[in-house]
């Protein structure tokens, strides 16, 4: 494991969840997001993310990269 990734204990202090559903359902509700799983649901996130994630969070970051993307239409009607 890269140490850069965030351990379980880590997300636990994070989200304030212990269960990985709920960890993942306190993403979701926080940014929006469903985070990468492993097979056993066990949440799969850098430090580096979370980072960028706060920062949009709170207006510091002008990443463009992390925008929302406009809705899908279909080709064929």
């Amino acid at each position: 494991m890269s140490e850069h990734l965030m351990a379980p204990a880590d997300l636990e202090r994070v989200t304030g969840y212990k269960r990985k559903a709920e960890q993942f359902s306190w993403f979701r509700r926080t940014f929006g997001i469903e985070p990468i799983t492993a097979a056993n649901g066990a949440i799969i996130m850098s430090w580096a993310i979370f980072d960028s994630l706060q920062a949009r969070k709170s207006g510091l970051s002008s990443d463009t990269t992390m925008r929302e993307r406009p809705a899908l239409r279909p080709v064929h009607a």
